[in-house]
């Protein structure tokens, strides 16, 4: 039996049908304090280090007090909590957007500079499929699911390559469907740590691996980016900058490249593969109605109302973050958020109200470009509070809210398909990372730029 004054809490839950939950945002707001006080924490291992940063611990707490994950948690908050927060992510995603943004235009020589590398380091993401698809196929002895979920990081354009070929319900969609499920619970954890592993190799260049980390997720690029600049702090704005834009980028062409590229050399790869070793029965390849459900828009699809009062709420929790985390003062940091918000509601309202619709978030990108552009008026005043802003405080509670909104199906796709598609997510995760590095790096060493 639940104890008492559970249901007190649960109120918290809605209000006015504004799609603001009251709950999800003190448990976050407690989850951020917690996290920022630990903050980094970096351990040798060998040559490298392992370095756990605020969002990783925001995410596991987040998925501590979420009952989907946590039984115990549904004593206080409700199974639906995930489902009601879903769009709260993509709200709360959208200030760290700004900010990575702000830094495209002080970083515009860099980013010009490495134009050609970022355009064409997405041809490494074939390695995708070559690291991980061996191992799916001659190890584990998968079906055609080994096509969805290899032939790309599958996220939200992959699944569309695969939805538009051959439907989600099909073993590719269900390959796709599960990778894309691990992905959200356990992308930013991996990034995270393979990071400084890659980075004690001493194998690819500091700009290479800035540029892999554009791997089409926000949050999985908001981990790699921030494990790389804790390690390098003084290429911070660079390294932040050319991720923002290859992970731009890469958000942009991948349903061209998924299609057109990556998804016949997985289809050529299994027709090689699959003559070595048959596929096992495909008993256990079923794809379940509700396994869709996974998919969440990228569009916030709340009202005004509802944006304004989470987006208001967001930059409140980022503020905090920065108070709790690096110590900043409060009048330091508020004006540069305060901007950072201006940002993300004119993206709302041009995505909004002009008759042309593209992404609120590629709206907030180019607003947030020419705000911090060099040489316009006010320029240097304003990229002196935007400076003051840390993306790192700005992916906490991205992160924070992902734990708390992970679904019950996304938990029961992690159990229902075990181990191996585990281990075949992280060679996908870890396949495209590396192959863009070593693309870029060979670009960089084309073009005498490195």
């Amino acid at each position: 039996m639940a104890h008492a004054g559970v249901e007190q809490y649960r109120e918290l839950e809605g209000v006015g049908g504004i799609g603001f939950n009251k709950l999800a945002h003190l448990i976050t707001i407690g989850i951020v304090i917690i996290a920022e006080l630990i903050y980094v924490q970096k351990f040798a291992v060998g040559k490298g280090n392992i370095i756990l940063l605020p969002l990783l611990y925001a995410f596991v707490l987040g998925a501590i007090c979420n009952p989907s994950v946590n039984p115990l948690a549904a004593r206080w908050v409700r199974p639906t909590v995930g489902n009601s927060l879903s769009q709260v992510i993509l709200i709360a995603v959208l200030p760290l957007g700004a900010k990575l943004a702000t830094l495209l235009g002080p970083q515009i020589n860099a980013i010009i500079a490495a134009g050609p590398v970022l355009v064409f380091h997405e041809i490494g993401n074939v390695a995708t499929s070559l690291v991980a698809m061996p191992v799916a196929v001659l190890l584990f002895r998968m079906g055609r699911e080994a096509v969805g979920a290899t032939f790309s990081i599958d996220r939200e354009p992959n699944i569309a390559v695969i939805s538009e070929r051959y439907g989600l319900r099909s073993l590719e969609g269900m390959g796709t469907l599960s990778v894309y499920a691990i992905g959200t619970m356990f992308g930013t954890i991996f990034f995270s740590l393979l990071v400084p592993l890659v980075f004690s190799w001493d194998v690819f260049s500091n700009k290479a691996l800035g540029i892999a980390c554009g791997v089409g997720s926000g949050s999985m690029m908001a981990a790699c980016a921030a494990t790389l600049t804790a390690i390098l702090p003084t290429h911070k704005d660079e390294l932040f900058a050319l991720a923002a834009a290859s992970n731009l980028l890469t958000s942009a062409t991948g349903v061209i490249f998924g299609m057109y590229v990556a998804l016949p050399f997985a289809n050529g790869l299994y027709k090689v593969l699959s003559k070595l070793r048959q596929p096992r029965q495909a008993e256990a390849a079923k794809i379940h109605e509700s396994d869709i459900e996974v998919v969440k828009t990228e569009e916030p699809k709340l009202g005004v109302a509802g944006f304004v009062s989470n987006m208001l709420m967001a930059g409140a929790i980022i503020v905090l973050s920065h108070v709790m985390g690096p110590k900043k003062e409060l009048v330091m940091v508020a004006p540069g958020v305060a901007l950072m918000l201006g940002i993300c509601l004119s993206g709302y309202f041009l995505n909004r109200y002009l008759p042309f619709k593209i992404s609120t978030l590629i709206w907030i990108s180019i607003v947030g470009v020419l705000a911090s552009l060099p040489g316009l008026p006010g320029a240097d005043l304003r990229n002196q509070w935007f400076s003051q802003v840390d993306a790192l405080s700005c992916a906490t509670l991205v992160l924070a809210y992902a734990g708390l909104a992970l679904t019950k199906q996304e938990v029961t796709i992690f159990k229902r398909d075990g181990w191996r598609l585990m281990i075949v997510a992280m060679l996908v995760f870890g396949g495209t990372f590396l192959g863009s590095a070593l693309v870029s790096d060979l670009l960089f060493a084309l073009l005498g730029t490195h």
